[in-house]
């Protein structure tokens, strides 16, 4: 194996990844709050824990990845006030939470499946949700009450935060005092509470809240944070490898989720936190649902855009920089996918079995080098994006080997697109015309070659020009 690159927010520096376990990688991920659809924003986040995936496990890695599902005890505010989400929308709908969180799961399993993004491998194919993991998270909160970390009043379980960090110390991934992580927070806080820093594990006496369940300390439901630490903790053991989610989970949601699994366990929560940098709107608003403008996949569907320029958009920027969205920014990813399905779609049968030439090992040892430097999506596309250049420039097709395992990361689906191009049948009339205007644009006969583009137009094709002919594709 290559040594593999990575920002670590703990040390906030670049360093070599080092699993606990050799060859073995735990990694968790923050999943969805299930009571709106996602939006692009969201969507960036689970591609770019889907790419670091896909790159650790070309890097040999085998990767034991979890995803939570929120579909309960997410305030309104990350500090735990408000209202429940699930709940609110459930009001606002006329349906039950249950009925809420299932069907915008299923719309994010919907979304999770166009862009090609990989279903968590523990347990196989499934999510986490918070409301299957009811009793784990009872235990770990007496775990933490048992350390004296936590304590018990008439609103809640409440962790002791200031007993936990000490005097004056600050977060360990916002280097931040709790006032200067809190200060553009309004604050509100159960009075019982010792301080109005301390953050719920469990919450009682709320008679309105549709969902609850009995516990040690009375009827009530869990906390956001406790959620992510008792699930991680069930599946992948108490200290990770890898735990990732957006820049807006350090200062609060990861910070709690470290000091209440630490002060359970004694032993270090995280060893790489990994974070993504935002989606952003041209006038450089973060895109997100409290902003009341979230466009949603299905939006860049009905403006004739494929998921997958979506999916190469986002390999177009580092994930720790911010991502400026627009539909003409998608529009230039799509014709780069235009790119990658030309090429895929013309790829002779003997050239896809036969050995790559040699001179694809440099490419991909670029690819793998810019991967491994810190997770560099842009670098490894612009050399796969050579590679085909190469490929046409040579008239040399013995790439396949090489391409597919760029594309295992990529995820654009390539092999599945020549597949479905080699099994289509052209009915003969057309096979004729084509093979008829590749002759045309070889004898420069424009004139001819363009009477045919529309007539095979006319029939119902869309044609496109490759260095290696004329390339059909039925009009979905």
């Amino acid at each position: 194996m290559k040594p593999f690159f990575i920002y670590n927010t703990l040390s906030r520096t670049v360093e070599e990844f080092v699993p606990l376990k050799p060859g073995v990688v735990t990694l968790y991920s923050c999943g969805p709050t299930v009571y709106l659809p996602q939006h692009l924003g969201n969507m960036r986040t689970y591609l770019c824990t889907d790419t670091l995936k896909r790159a650790l496990r070309l890097n040999g890695y085998q990767v034991r990845h979890v995803m939570n599902i929120t579909d309960v005890g997410h305030m309104t505010s990350d500090q735990d006030a408000g209202e429940d989400k699930i709940e609110k929308t459930a009001r606002a709908e006329g349906r039950s939470p249950r009925e809420v969180a299932d069907y915008y799961t299923q719309l994010f399993i919907r979304d999770l499946e166009m862009l090609r993004i990989e279903r968590p491998t523990v347990p196989p194919g499934q999510f986490c949700r918070a409301t299957d993991h009811i009793a784990d998270m009872i235990a770990l909160i007496q775990r933490i009450l048992d350390r004296g970390y936590a304590y018990v009043v008439g609103s809640g379980v409440y962790f002791d935060v200031e007993k936990w960090r000490g005097p004056g110390a600050k977060g360990r991934l916002s280097r931040q005092s709790l006032e200067e992580q809190y200060s553009e927070q309004r604050l509100e806080h159960a009075s019982d509470k010792r301080s109005k820093h301390d953050f719920a594990l469990w919450v009682l006496n709320q008679p309105h809240h549709l969902m609850q369940w009995d516990s040690p300390w009375g009827r009530g439901y869990p906390g956001w944070h406790i959620e992510c630490s008792a699930m991680s903790m069930k599946y992948l053991g108490e200290t990770l490898d890898i735990h990732t989610g957006g820049l807006d989970h350090i200062p609060i949601h990861h910070e709690n989720e470290i000091a209440q699994s630490e002060s359970a366990t004694g032993r270090p929560f995280v060893r790489y936190f990994v974070h993504y940098a935002f989606l952003v709107g041209m006038e450089g608003a973060k895109i997100s649902k409290s902003s009341g403008k979230f466009p949603v996949l299905t939006d860049l569907i009905a403006a004739g855009i494929d998921p997958m320029a979506f999916r190469l958009f986002c390999l177009g920027a580092k994930y720790r920089s911010e991502l400026a969205f627009s539909l003409d920014a998608v529009r230039a990813a799509q014709t780069n996918f235009e790119y990658f399905t030309e090429f895929a779609r013309s790829m002779p049968p003997d050239a896809c079995s036969a050995p790559d030439s040699g001179w694809t090992q440099s490419y991909f040892n670029r690819f793998i080098d810019s991967l491994n430097n810190d997770l560099n999506t842009p670098q490894a596309l612009a050399v796969t994006l050579e590679l085909i250049g190469e490929s046409y420039r040579r008239k040399d097709r013995c790439v396949w080997s090489t391409l597919t395992k760029m594309d295992s990361v990529l995820g654009l689906g390539m092999e599945e697109i020549r597949r479905q191009a080699a099994s289509q049948t052209l009915p003969t009339e057309i096979e004729a015309l084509r093979a008829e205007r590749d002759q045309a644009r070889q004898k420069k006969d424009f004139r001819r070659s363009d009477e045919l583009r529309r007539e095979l137009q006319a029939r119902g094709y869309e044609v496109k020009d490759t260095p290696s002919g004329t390339v059909l594709q039925p009009r979905r």
